[in-house]
């Protein structure tokens, strides 16, 4: 009765093993769109498909993961030709299976009763999407032992908490698995949407842009690395009012696929709260036993609202009347789920370090906005907050360039001196530090510079950035960039 359960579950969510197409439904971001969008990251991941490493898809719900693998599943029986049943997905946040069934059952459910295929003597390649891997206990041990036997299967994994995955890769999967963090869309992907062919350029060159950063931090060489950038504005000019009416819209909402088609900012507040309390009771609820979600909502709005900010978890404690501990364990908890990402003060020294406080940013700006009642119009026009916003995301979009340059565990420092001057990012590759200046004006008021004057007597970095409105110039050894072309880049 248990196997018929199980092979009835996987019929049910693989209906090309009978079609032979994924519908189209299930490859498209909204329903509602005509088309398939494919984000910048299913071409990364296209690619992945092509590694024997397990590859791991993390990032926060309603980012767009299982669309992506779906979309990944539809190549591979298309363009791919690969057969229909050698490619399986199975979700074990099935509501008739959720903590009732593990890895080993599916498989070989899936071998007797779909493929009719012994595993150990597969004639040729089968893949294998298992999303929500980590409700079956003891998954990686799981995992670990069906990739070590060498079959021909290539595993794609999904999860919505990073803690989680990292902890079994750490565990038992060292050298076998591969994360990957999928976050809320890009800018570009943005720009890509509204205007697919003029996206297509812009995405280009973005990604050329990248490797030219990366290539100049180990190098040094500031001026070939702006005169790409200044190459890539020139060419990119024709579109900038385009570049620059999608960044408003971005800077409101953000990038969640499901808030694509949709125009009505009220609705997309509301949408955005909904995620935040679907993650809260789903995820951090749910996988962390949090006692007192209410507790987790207010401090998610009081984080909004010093977003880019050196906080006190001391106040955040008196505040919500919690002792500190729980106060540090919950915002340990919303960084697993996507929902905060930290900043520590950037030192060689690990005590250093410590002894700092961190910065703390809501990790979508969209969702900064809703939860503070700012997701309108009028934030265009509200010089603190807007500035606010900006540095928020410029930072969310340090963080995906660190991933490119380090990996997943990277991190984004802020650097202060004592007295008081501070640099507003550091990126740091090869240990080489990257200083990132950001204001929202064209021009940087000198008194904001001195911080970064004190960061480059003392760190030496390859070369800085500074993100403004509309600047583009190269003095010295810093670069001033419009945001546009930044977040392009990233």
């Amino acid at each position: 009765m248990k196997e018929q359960t199980v092979l009835r579950a996987i019929y049910e969510q693989n209906p090309w093993f009978t079609t032979g197409v994924v519908p189209r439904e299930f490859v498209k971001p909204l329903k509602e769109l005509e088309r398939p969008f494919l984000r910048r990251d299913f071409f990364v991941l296209r690619e992945k498909l092509k590694e024997r490493e397990i590859t791991a898809v993390i990032g926060p719900r309603q980012v767009g993961k299982t669309t992506t693998l779906y979309q990944l599943i539809d190549f591979l029986i298309g363009e791919g030709g690969v057969a229909p049943r050698r490619v399986m997905y199975f979700s074990f946040d099935h509501p008739r299976l959720v903590g009732k069934t593990s890895i080993n059952e599916v498989l070989d459910v899936y071998a007797t009763g779909v493929l009719r295929e012994p595993l150990e003597a597969l004639r040729a390649p089968i893949y294998v999407f298992l999303d929500e891997i980590c409700r079956v206990e003891g998954w990686s041990r799981l995992l670990k032992g069906w990739y070590d036997l060498g079959y021909p299967i290539k595993f794609v994994v999904s999860h919505s908490s990073s803690s989680e995955v990292l902890r079994g890769a750490s565990e038992s999967l060292v050298g076998r698995i591969s994360p990957f963090v999928m976050l809320p869309l890009k800018f570009v992907d943005l720009v890509r949407f509204r205007q697919p062919e003029v996206g297509e350029v812009a995405n280009r060159f973005g990604l050329g842009l990248r490797e030219v950063f990366s290539r100049a931090i180990l190098t040094g060489n500031v001026e070939g690395f702006f005169n790409q950038l200044r190459e890539a504005r020139l060419q990119l000019a024709p579109h900038e009012n385009l570049f620059r009416a999608v960044l408003q819209e971005y800077l409101l909402k953000d990038g969640y696929p499901g808030l694509l088609g949709v125009d009505s900012l009220r609705v997309c507040a509301q949408k955005l709260r909904d995620y935040l309390s679907l993650t809260l009771y789903k995820d951090v609820v749910r996988v962390f036993g949090v006692r007192d979600p209410t507790t987790l909502e207010e401090l998610m709005v009081l984080l909004a609202d010093v977003s880019s900010s050196l906080v006190e978890y001391s106040g955040l404690s008196s505040t919500l009347s919690v002792k500190l501990d729980t106060v540090k364990q919950y915002l340990d908890y919303l960084e697993a789920v996507f929902l905060v990402s930290r900043a520590e003060f950037y030192s060689k020294s690990r005590a250093a370090r410590i002894r700092k406080r961190d910065k703390v940013y809501v990790a979508n700006v969209g969702l900064r906005n809703a939860l503070l009642g700012q997701l309108d119009e009028s934030l265009l026009g509200d010089a603190t907050s807007l500035g606010k916003v900006i540095e928020t995301l410029v930072h969310e979009h340090c963080r995906r360039l660190q991933f490119y340059l380090s990996g997943p565990g990277a991190r984004i420092f802020y650097w202060r001196t004592p007295q008081g001057h501070e640099v507003d990012m550091v990126m740091e590759a090869a240990s080489r530090p990257v200083p990132v200046e950001v204001t929202s004006e064209d021009e940087v008021p000198p008194k904001k510079l001195r911080g970064l004057e004190e960061f480059e007597r003392e760190h030496h970095p390859p070369f800085s950035l500074i993100v403004t409105g509309n600047s583009f110039e190269l003095r010295g050894r810093r670069i001033y960039l419009p945001l546009w072309l930044f977040l392009l880049m990233c």
